[in-house]
């Protein structure tokens, strides 16, 4: 039996596998400013909550203006969609927790509109009661619109656990007041994830099989 009713998921890096096109967007802006090109583990190391702190570490931001990063950037991932896909196992989980009855809500930091898009592409609309994206391209209030949708929902704390993929997943879950699980292979790097003390996995398999149980 799953203790857990309420499961909230980060959407980039925890659902659908997309680093790689992540890491490819920041390259291409630094070669368009001339910068040199980053690596993956570069990208995870310096990945940061507000995201402006992790382009503060490659780009000059006294010449670059952010809204042009969050734009450009938000260009390059829409013209690869077609190559983004969801993380293995995930929809299994997905389907494990639908049927155990299970109330399941995104809570991301990109926006809501494009999240929708890519849920309905992967026909995963029916397992989510809510998206809880942002309003704009610039990855802000993840925490806020947590906090507002646990109290006028009033989701009971010890009932509900956060899966995601970066430190910032865990910081929300501190800060809610609920369990939280950690997934690597995201857009993070495993070393920052250890040291939050939560669990980190490798992949869903464990939970498909026994899930907070």
């Amino acid at each position: 039996m799953i203790t857990k009713k309420y499961i909230v998921w980060d959407w980039n890096g925890t659902i659908i596998d997309d680093v790689g096109i992540a890491l490819d967007a920041v390259n291409d802006m630094l070669r368009e400013k001339k910068r040199p090109e980053i690596t993956l583990e570069q990208y995870r190391q310096a990945m940061d909550t507000p995201i402006l702190r992790f382009y503060e570490r490659f780009f000059d931001m006294e010449e670059t203006d952010f809204d042009w990063i969050a734009e450009r950037f938000q260009e390059y991932y829409e013209a690869h969609k077609r190559e983004l896909s969801l993380h293995e196992g995930v929809e299994d989980l997905l389907h494990r927790f639908e049927q155990e009855g299970c109330h399941q809500i995104i809570l991301s930091s990109s926006a809501t509109r494009i999240i929708e898009q890519h849920v309905k592409r992967f026909g995963l609309t029916h397992y989510f009661d809510a998206v809880l994206g942002a309003n704009d391209l610039l990855a802000a209030g993840k925490i806020e619109r947590a906090v507002d949708y646990f109290t006028q929902q009033k989701i009971p704390r010890d009932e509900t656990v956060m899966i995601g993929d970066c430190v910032h997943d865990y910081e929300v879950s501190h800060t809610l007041g609920i369990d939280c699980v950690l997934m690597s292979g995201g857009h993070q790097d495993l070393a920052s994830l250890k040291a939050c003390g939560c669990p980190v996995l490798s992949g869903y398999q464990p939970m498909i099989r026994s899930p907070f149980g």
